[in-house]
């Protein structure tokens, strides 16, 4: 009797303690203005408040596996920017809703995503930082961001998170990202994976992360972006020579005096302008600024739209519409404009520029992880990833292969071997750009598949 007593004790004291950690708001979303009928998936958006006096509001969506829930895997997903909504990947990448190419000049269509990750997985999309998507402060000081606030906020939302939803606390737990989001992903997997190691409560059962096009060098990347160019033989091999001997591969950074490193740099830029960075096979398309419209035009090929940036007018549209809020639960009067990519009003600093070591760390830790790129994509290059991973020292467990979706090369692999059962599988795919989700659904999705069938083993 005397034990059970004390056991009550224990739990409602540790409930005292975490009870500032459980204020949050959660509804389920039925229908969304665009689509017909019922959603085919459990929808439920959000907000938690995270930092001081939990004034920051950090807006989420969670969609349920449409498999077995109770079972399946968590991936926390983040986009890249800083500054991007969470429902760019909602509806233009691994989401379960994709946007209908067909707009008539209403509200845009709604249409199932044959291979939205839901399929496999819980998927929990957060607008982080603050002032992205509909995330807002309730005081003026809370809109000041930075990349180590982005892994404080997302841990406290982590936090939070998990103890509204205890059914899903044995869930086996992943982080993921894109792009920029790479820098506060790497500090946000340790601190995690430290709080799993010291059994802090609540538990958070992390068992890897999958990162796509990651920055871990906000600099890095920018100088490989010249090595890229020489190899897809966009620049003539005089002038790569000429750029490395005078700018000695620092291209991020350029010293002034530098008039000859600055003067290739120039001649480099002038080639390379016209250019699509995040695909370098597709046009270059330029958004008009603060009008709903795309110079080159969209045109239909083959149910695709050569702009891509039309889908974000499309995004920017739906988002925007009143009755869209209302089904989102979005709080009046919490945000003007939603933009799907905040680039102007974000108050945000970048205190983290180079994770390498935290990913170095992670090589250490009981984790899987999952590193793909595109061999297409020219804003963070392949080249520049494969560079990290290198440097990591890694024994190759599956050497440089290629892997294969419906009978036809997808891209390349290679796998290599972090502590006891646990692996970095690294992974190319074929005539991607940026990030490669976005543009080869199918075959990202067949990999992701595969890849958390063999991480769960």
């Amino acid at each position: 009797m005397g034990w059970r007593c004390s056991c009550v004790v224990v739990v409602l004291v540790t409930l005292m303690l975490l009870l500032p950690f459980m204020v949050s708001s959660a509804s389920i979303v039925k229908n969304l203005p665009g689509f017909e009928g019922d959603l085919p998936f459990k929808l439920e958006t959000g907000y938690i408040g995270v930092g001081e006096e939990a004034k920051v509001q950090i807006f989420y969506y969670f969609v349920e596996s449409q498999r077995n829930p109770f079972i399946d895997p968590i991936l926390l997903w983040f986009i890249g920017g800083p500054g991007c909504s969470a429902l760019s990947a909602f509806f233009l990448e691994n989401g379960p809703l994709r946007m209908d190419d067909n707009y008539s000049g209403n509200l845009p269509k709604l249409k199932l995503n044959p291979y939205g990750w839901t399929h496999m997985l819980n998927m929990i999309y957060i607008d982080m930082p603050v002032g992205t998507g509909f995330s807002y402060s309730e005081t003026q000081e809370g809109y000041y961001g930075s990349a180590t606030l982005w892994v404080e906020h997302s841990y406290t939302f982590l936090q939070k998170w998990f103890l509204d939803h205890p059914n899903f606390s044995s869930n086996p737990f992943y982080i993921g990202c894109g792009s920029y989001s790479g820098i506060p992903t790497g500090p946000l997997v340790q601190k995690v994976y430290e709080g799993y190691i010291a059994k802090a409560v609540p538990h958070i059962n992390i068992k890897g992360y999958v990162i796509a096009s990651p920055a871990f060098d906000t600099y890095h990347y920018i100088d490989t972006r010249i090595l890229y160019a020489y190899h897809m033989t966009l620049i003539p091999k005089e002038l790569y020579e000429s750029l490395e001997e005078n700018c000695k591969g620092n291209y991020a950074n350029i010293d002034p005096d530098n008039t000859k490193c600055l003067s290739d740099y120039q001649d480099y830029s002038q080639i390379v302008r016209y250019i699509n960075e995040p695909q370098i096979l597709e046009p270059l398309c330029i958004t008009t600024p603060g009008v709903n419209q795309v110079i080159q035009q969209p045109v239909q090929d083959d149910q695709e739209l050569r702009c891509r940036s039309y889908y974000n007018i499309l995004l920017n549209t739906w988002a925007n519409d009143e009755n869209v809020r209302k089904a989102l639960h979005v709080r009046e009067g919490t945000k003007g404009e939603f933009l799907i990519c905040n680039r102007t009003d974000l108050a945000y600093t970048h205190d983290l520029t180079n994770v390498v070591e935290y990913y170095l760390n992670l090589t250490h830790a009981n984790l899987q992880a999952l590193v793909y790129c595109s061999d297409l994509d020219m804003s963070i290059p392949h080249i520049d990833t494969q560079f990290w991973i290198k440097s990591f020292n890694m024994s190759i467990h599956d050497k440089w292969r290629a892997w294969f979706v419906e009978g036809q090369v997808a891209g390349f692999t290679e796998i290599y071997k972090m502590k006891a059962d646990h692996y970095l599988t690294y992974v190319t795919v074929k005539g991607a750009g940026h990030v490669a989700h976005r543009y080869k659904p199918k075959e990202v999705y067949n990999m992701i598949k595969r890849w958390f069938s063999f991480s769960l083993i």
